[in-house]
């Protein structure tokens, strides 16, 4: 065979490999894809437009709203204890000052979580209550018996982030709700630090690193044989992101080939609603569970059961 066939023999046998052959799956996220069912309805913070934020008041309210997931986010305080808290300070959501890491289990507990809350009346029927921010111990407690999944966040990063990862699968782990609950982070070396010591039991979503991996080689056809999702079992994505539109029903059908869940966030316009409901997401995250629910009805679905 002369050299020039065998160099083109040898490119066609390389584009075949490369566009051919098996996608493969991510170890968990199959168990998140919704198929032809609705989107899940997630209480992003419990319902933050409804509800003072990552509130026991907040999550109870969004399960009596009826929602399918609770999603909620866990700082680490000096004493390692997990706390419902976005931010590094306590600042923005209560009466308090101070970074959350630098303030015991008690100081926090002793905050009032709902004292800058303010709903979308611009009224705070909270105004006059303490609501404490909420330990990891509480909330799994609260709904082991519940039929809601959970979404856990783990916000800090570093060291502090690996010790947060530990605590939050021993909790889990220790009350067996490990098929309910997902875990993500901003922080790759937290994330990771989760899997490590959960040993890929816990589904897990992607740090951005990770899902832009997962979004533009699928894109470009480049994902037989070569891209692995192993535990970036969930996309949670805005939808756009670097300039792309992310909502589409190509980024849901290519994540789904991978068997990745996509899960969109966070969602409080009723015409992006729909539209995500029509191009197959499997997760809507939102901060008004009662818009979501409307826009559900009205495509369609049965809606989950109020839970009290």
């Amino acid at each position: 065979m002369e050299r020039r066939q065998k160099i083109l023999l040898g490119i066609v046998i390389f584009l075949l490999l490369l566009f051919s052959g098996p996608r493969l799956d991510s170890d968990l996220g199959n168990d998140w894809i919704v198929g032809d069912e609705r989107p899940l309805i997630i209480a992003h913070r419990g319902g933050a437009d409804i509800f003072p934020e990552n509130t026991m008041v907040a999550f109870e309210g969004a399960a009596m709203i009826g929602v399918d997931m609770l999603e909620m986010d866990f700082q680490l305080t000096s004493d390692n204890r997990l706390i419902t808290m976005h931010d590094d300070t306590v600042d923005r959501t209560t009466n308090g000052t101070g970074l959350v890491i630098d303030m015991t289990l008690e100081e926090i507990l002793n905050l009032d979580a709902s004292a800058k809350f303010t709903n979308l009346t611009g009224g705070n029927p909270w105004n006059d209550s303490h609501l404490s921010p909420v330990t990891i111990e509480d909330i799994l407690d609260r709904f082991i018996d519940s039929p809601h999944r959970l979404s856990l966040e783990i916000k800090n990063e570093g060291e502090a982030g690996e010790i947060a990862a530990e605590i939050m699968f021993q909790e889990i782990e220790n009350r067996e709700m490990e098929d309910r609950i997902e875990v993500g982070s901003f922080h790759i070396e937290s994330i990771q630090a989760f899997r490590e010591i959960s040993g890929g039991k816990i589904t897990t979503s992607g740090v951005e690193s990770e899902i832009r991996k997962c979004i533009i080689i699928p894109m470009l056809q480049l994902d037989r044989w070569w891209m692995d999702p192993g535990q970036v079992s969930i996309l949670q994505i805005p939808t756009e992101g670097g300039g792309f539109d992310l909502a589409t029903e190509g980024v849901v059908n290519r994540a789904h080939q991978h068997g990745q869940a996509v899960q969109y966030w966070t969602i409080n316009d009723r015409e992006m609603m729909g539209h995500l409901i029509d191009i197959g997401a499997d997760g809507i995250m939102t901060d008004d569970p009662i818009l979501l629910r409307q826009a559900i009805l009205d495509a369609g679905y049965t809606l989950p059961e109020p839970w009290v």
